[in-house]
């Protein structure tokens, strides 16, 4: 667990460049509190939040089945979307959805890069789906993503992401589900 844990706090340190070239400003991006959690106690504790969120999803099948899930508090969600198109702001000012656009593309970074080091660890390719971003009750949105969890095989890994930069401060609940027999193959594999 403490070299996944590791990894994901690399692929985590790893997505700050990309974000920094992306809105043109130096972004910091660190994770924190990154835990085993079982099903049952993460949708109780999402149920708390009664305000909208917005969510992006991103498989991947093949080498190391995983889907990451990253949810935003609308807060949260506007103003990352306002740091990232700060550069271009008065054109994409026209775009209905542009918090939600922003969010796929801010997540799929943070998962590229974070399933990234992984891969790279393990010397796998893994290829992540297009995110599927919605807005809702957080805990919907994770019951969502869930309707493909297998409680025989899957692991549920959570981390709490925190973003800033210039004129940013946000956070995330970062869900990555993984197939648990391939995460312990990989691992044990791969002596320290």
């Amino acid at each position: 667990m403490e070299r996944v844990q590791s990894l994901i706090e690399e692929g985590v340190g790893r997505s700050a460049d990309r974000l920094g070239k992306l809105s043109r400003t130096q972004w910091g991006v660190m994770s924190s509190s990154t835990s085993e959690m079982p099903a049952v106690r993460l949708l109780s504790w999402f149920q708390r939040a009664k305000e909208d969120h917005v969510a992006a999803t991103l498989r991947a099948s093949g080498d190391i089945p995983t889907e990451a899930v990253l949810i935003f508090s609308a807060k949260s969600a506007t103003a990352v979307a306002d740091a990232v198109t700060q550069p271009w702001a008065e054109r994409m000012k026209a775009l209905p959805n542009l918090v939600e656009l922003t969010i796929g593309e801010v997540s799929n970074i943070l998962a590229q890069s974070i399933i990234g080091a992984l891969a790279d660890q393990f010397e796998k390719t893994v290829i992540l789906s297009v995110p599927e971003v919605a807005r809702g009750p957080k805990v919907d949105l994770m019951a969502r993503a869930l309707e493909r969890y297998d409680g025989r095989k899957d692991l549920l890994l959570m981390s709490h992401v925190e973003m800033y930069s210039t004129d940013l401060a946000a956070d995330c609940a970062m869900v990555l589900i993984v197939d648990s027999a391939t995460l312990q193959a990989l691992v044990k594999a791969q002596p320290v």
